[in-house]
């Protein structure tokens, strides 16, 4: 069985994955935020995600003496309690679209930095970043919401681009974005009252398509970007 490592852990949608990936047996290695580990997770690391929160995961992981060949990147953020999406360009400013790319591009891009030796020595590594089809620029017909989409879409390449560089290193590499769908969770819960209940799902229903869809991936898919359903999405 292999090790699986769950950056976001404290996420409703990383919970749920970790709660489904447990009942396979998995050993579970949760990163966050939270100072309190959540129950979910036999091993855990409040990191702040700097590049010394990240070395410390990282000698956490070799203490364990463990090579997770699952990794989920659920970091991310739409909103808080400072700021909502954009919805013209008259709301951008320098100090949202920079919250945007730390937490959705720069924070994912050193995790692929500091855990990259732990994917090359994995047998047959999988690596998943979530998402969001508001990130596509091809899929791209109603605007708004320019920080958000354009971080997505900066985390899109450099999935793409860590992906070519992984596969040399590891045939068998399978690095991935997901579009999880809207999940209800506190990311989605200021938007949820105009989205359709049939197009608002449970973590538990997001994180069972997430993993199913993980399961089905291999090398041929590295460097790919999925849809929940399993269908790729155009960047």
């Amino acid at each position: 069985m292999s090790n699986v490592l769950i950056f976001g852990a404290s996420s409703a949608l990383a919970q749920a994955i970790a709660a489904y990936r447990a009942q396979a047996g998995r050993c579970l290695l949760g990163v966050g935020r939270a100072p309190e580990a959540p129950a979910c997770y036999a091993h855990y690391v409040c990191c702040d995600y700097s590049d010394e929160g990240l070395e410390q995961v990282v000698q956490r992981l070799r203490e364990l003496e463990v090579a997770p060949a699952e990794i989920w990147c659920c970091v991310g953020v739409l909103h808080d309690e400072f700021f909502t999406p954009e919805k013209r360009l008259e709301d951008l400013s320098a100090e949202q679209l920079s919250h945007y790319f730390a937490v959705n591009t720069i924070i994912p891009a050193l995790i692929l930095k500091h855990l990259s030796a732990f994917i090359a020595s994995a047998k047959r590594p999988k690596v998943a970043f979530l998402s969001a089809q508001v990130g596509s620029i091809g899929d791209n017909a109603l605007g708004g919401w320019y920080g958000y989409r354009a971080s997505k879409a900066a985390l899109n390449m450099l999935v793409k681009t860590a992906s070519i560089e992984l596969a040399r290193r590891h045939r068998d590499a399978c690095l991935v974005a997901l579009h999880p769908g809207t999940t209800r969770s506190a990311l989605s819960e200021p938007f949820a009252a105009r989205i359709p209940s049939h197009r608002l799902y449970t973590p538990e229903t997001s994180a069972g398509r997430l993993v199913s869809v993980m399961q089905s991936l291999g090398p041929d898919d590295n460097g790919g970007f999925f849809h929940w359903s399993g269908e790729p999405l155009p960047w």
